[in-house]
């Protein structure tokens, strides 16, 4: 009976035994095969996560690319009207308009400023026929990114549409007074942030579809030499038309200066002819004072006719 309650006891271990290194194998089996498919989905999601990528570095963005182009011109001509009237006709004929224009100065040193709104797609030919028309003395040309900024509109535009779209659902459910005016307060703050981005995103397909020149026109006498290069050459080049043109620009002052102050020239004139005048008339007088009087010669008596002898002295 011992025997055989030993061996019943045996065989009750054995068989626990069993049992428990077949469910270790069967959690460690299913734990491999979690941590498989888990493997398996990210890389699936990684491979489409670079797919995605790729596509997005080259053909969204370049075509989604949201770029205000700008552009500063500072131009000379020495025909300022017909310069004004070429700036104003390209324009029209790009697609353009004038946001805004001024002109100042008198005639022969006048300054006309524009700023100039054309279709992006015209900016680089309305930039080349700037600089074909008049003398280019500067330019600078850059474009903004915008497409972050924009994006980021969209997405918050489109949450808060949906947003509204909730509160308009649940305004039709309530009951209460006091739920429907704080949905309705909801509504209006959420309609506000609404209208808000939507004016900013107008604001920038504005900009982005129509880009801005800035040109600054100035009527001179002598255009500006632009030299290329730095060499000595160049340097003399430079030197020299400045020179010219300071001697240039001080005779045109002097002459201006002295038909600016021409009354004042005239009455110098007069006052000196009068004084000169007075001083040799002064001259003359303190001459003729001076000079000594021409001496007088006295008559000699006049001797008669039939002269006498003289008395004879008395004895």
């Amino acid at each position: 009976m011992k025997r055989g309650g030993l061996c019943i006891c045996l065989a009750l271990l054995l068989m626990l035994l069993g049992a428990c290194g077949a469910s270790g194998s069967t959690a460690n089996d299913s734990a491999a095969a979690d941590n498989g498919a888990a493997q398996t989905t990210e890389g699936a999601v990684a491979m489409d996560t670079a797919e995605t990528g790729t596509a997005a570095d080259f053909s969204a963005v370049r075509e989604n690319a949201k770029l205000i182009l700008s552009a500063d011109l500072t131009l000379e001509t020495q025909s300022y009207d017909a310069a004004c009237a070429s700036i104003e006709q390209m324009t029209a004929e790009a697609g353009g308009y004038i946001e805004s224009s001024g002109s100042s100065g008198e005639k022969g040193g006048r300054t006309a400023n524009y700023t100039l709104r054309v279709p992006q797609d015209k900016f680089e030919t309305m930039f080349t026929q700037l600089g074909e028309t008049c003398h280019v003395v500067s330019s600078t040309r850059w474009s903004d990114d915008v497409t972050t900024a924009y994006t980021d509109i969209e997405i918050r535009l489109a949450t808060l549409r949906t947003k509204h779209e909730r509160l308009l659902a649940l305004l039709d459910q309530a009951a209460q007074m006091e739920d429907i005016i704080e949905l309705e307060n909801a509504l209006a703050d959420c309609e506000y942030e609404i209208d808000t981005l939507t004016g900013e995103m107008r604001h920038y397909d504005d900009l982005v579809s129509f880009s801005t020149l800035h040109v600054t026109l100035r009527e001179v006498q002598m255009l500006t030499a632009v030299s290329e290069g730095t060499g000595f050459g160049a340097q003399v080049s430079r030197a020299a038309q400045s020179g010219l043109d300071g001697l240039t620009a001080t005779v045109r002052g002097i002459i201006l200066l002295v038909v600016t102050l021409w009354p004042v020239f005239l009455l110098m004139a007069t006052a000196g002819g009068v004084l000169a005048v007075v001083v040799a008339r002064r001259r003359k007088a303190e001459q003729a004072h001076q000079q000594p009087a021409p001496p007088t010669v006295s008559a000699a008596p006049s001797e008669p006719d039939d002269p006498q002898p003289p008395a004879p002295p008395d004895a």
